[in-house]
């Protein structure tokens, strides 16, 4: 299982590598693409401006210029030099924007050629279905790594546990070899653990006793408390109104709540003070 897992895994993880390079590599030729694009466009719109200046103002003196010769009998001179130079800048430009179109076209195809591949070794023919597959094999991949981390847990906790066997058969072959004095110190030091074992177990329990004695007082001064905020004008915007009742008890679990309850309170009414 452990082999099956590890091949799918993979096989997952380069189709994964591959896809992403992929998506990665067409994202970063298309923002390269569009911002070559829109420095070229606004190069391009600087020079027809450039260039309109310029045949505005030879305009205007092919105008006087008209006048002169029209005065001196000379013919009308033609701008085909400035239309012959406008029409060089844009089949440049037009070269460059072919480049960057051809180049744009190629990763396409790069693209397209590596998910034919996909769809040759995989045999699904639809793009949709190969990322359905994709996500379908992370989820399986993803459940399969939770379910090897149950698995070494459970080894580690097998293994916890045979140490523990291994330790106490030690210690019962040890005692099996010992004198029969050597057995009642032994078991005098037992007797005398397990003594002081049953004393902290109660001190324990003592504690324990105080401990839900102060938590049922601080149950009922919280509550106290939190009923009068209640019938204020303030409201909770992010801890939750907790319920009060005979049966509610305050334990390890829910005080964290009942705290966070009034703790907001006294945060509304400390900024309420702070204001006025």
């Amino acid at each position: 299982m452990n082999k099956t897992t590890q091949q799918a895994q993979r096989v997952s993880e380069d189709t994964n590598n591959q896809i992403l390079a992929l998506k990665a590599k067409h994202e970063a030729e298309k923002v390269h693409f569009e911002t070559k694009i829109k420095s070229l466009q606004e190069k391009l719109k600087e020079r027809d401006e450039t260039e309109l200046e310029k045949v505005k103002g030879n305009a205007k003196g092919a105008a006087i210029k008209e006048e002169t010769q029209a005065t001196a009998g000379d013919s009308f001179s033609n701008p085909i030099l400035i239309l012959k130079f406008r029409l060089e800048k844009w089949i440049n430009n037009n070269k460059e924007k072919k480049n960057l179109m051809d180049m744009y076209i190629r990763n396409v195809n790069i693209i397209e050629d590596a998910f034919s591949q996909i769809k040759q070794q995989t045999g699904i023919s639809s793009t949709e279905e190969i990322v359905t597959t994709f996500i379908k094999a992370e989820e399986q991949n993803y459940s399969l790594t939770t379910f090897l981390n149950v698995l070494g847990s459970e080894i580690d906790n097998i293994e916890e546990q045979n140490n523990n066997i291994e330790l106490e058969i030690a210690r019962n072959e040890k005692l099996a070899d010992i004198s029969a004095n050597d057995k009642e110190v032994v078991r005098q030091s037992l007797k005398k653990e397990i003594e002081e074992r049953t004393t902290l177990m109660a001190e324990k329990e003592n504690q324990i006793k105080n401990i839900e004695t102060q938590l049922g007082t601080i149950k009922e001064n919280v509550q106290k408390m939190v009923e009068a905020f209640r019938q204020s004008h303030f409201f909770l915007s992010v801890a939750q109104n907790m319920q009060y009742d005979e049966d509610t008890t305050f334990n390890e679990n829910n005080v964290v709540n009942h705290l966070a309850e009034l703790e907001e309170y006294v945060s509304l009414f400390i900024t309420y003070l702070a204001f006025k």
